[in-house]
């Protein structure tokens, strides 16, 4: 079947999204443990940025294929993951100006936004996803 390939490349996609998402909880439950001490929140939030921009560049594409059916969803995700990377600028500007106190809001703000991301992709996102894959009918091929 032609379109078997693209459903297994989908199903792939949500399955290492979901992985990836256990990877980067476990980070973000380790920067909120560091900030909730408020000492030495810098390092687990800079590992825990590092994997939310890795994996929010792989997301992507799964994203542009939700968006030919639901641009509205895509683009909700997206400016998601969009200001989660600018939370982790802003603190890293905040870090270099020695603006601690600003830093560590930042660092709760980030940590928020990613562990909500997880939660909508998880809750909305990845079920849409599986659906329209095991339609036969679903992405890049105009059904619901």
């Amino acid at each position: 079947m032609k379109d078997a390939p693209l459903r297994s490349r989908l199903g792939s996609r949500t399955e290492a999204s979901r992985r990836q998402h256990r990877c980067l909880e476990q980070l973000l439950d380790n920067l909120l443990s560091a900030i909730e001490t408020e000492a030495g929140f810098l390092e687990p939030f800079r590992t825990a940025r590092s994997l939310a921009a890795e994996h929010y560049r792989a997301e992507a594409l799964l994203l542009a294929e939700i968006a030919r059916h639901d641009a509205a969803l895509a683009e909700k995700m997206t400016a998601q993951h969009a200001e989660a990377l600018e939370m982790a600028a802003a603190l890293e500007d905040a870090v270099a100006a020695g603006h601690t106190g600003d830093a560590l809001l930042l660092a709760r703000r980030f940590h928020a936004i990613a562990q909500h991301n997880i939660i909508e992709e998880e809750r909305d996102v990845f079920p849409l996803a599986e659906r329209w894959d095991a339609s036969g009918s679903g992405f890049g091929h105009g059904g619901v």
